[in-house]
């Protein structure tokens, strides 16, 4: 299954200059990310890749807040939410 998706491409791109941010937030690649009401949705598929995937949020939450794609990310483990972290503008920076 391809579990990579444009939202992904998208943020993981974000810091293609910066390898090693890069490479903080490339568990993303193991996860699915839409979309819907406000909401960027990652599914991941084990519990692992969720905690490996929370201790990167801060660097997630900085793309969507400048593209302002969501007001919140909901993290999924098995397409149960983990945890919803929201996004907000003071996550710009200047």
């Amino acid at each position: 299954m391809n579990w990579y998706s444009q939202l992904n491409q998208l943020i993981l791109s974000f810091y293609r200059e910066d390898l090693t941010l890069q490479q903080q937030v490339e568990v993303l690649r193991h996860c699915k990310v839409s979309r819907r009401w406000g909401v960027v949705r990652i599914a991941c598929k084990d519990l692992q890749t969720a905690e490996a995937l929370l201790k990167a949020i801060d660097l997630i939450q900085e793309p969507i807040a400048q593209l302002r794609l969501a007001h919140q990310i909901k993290i999924l483990v098995s397409g149960n939410a983990l945890t919803t972290v929201p996004v907000s503008p003071s996550k710009l920076k200047a």
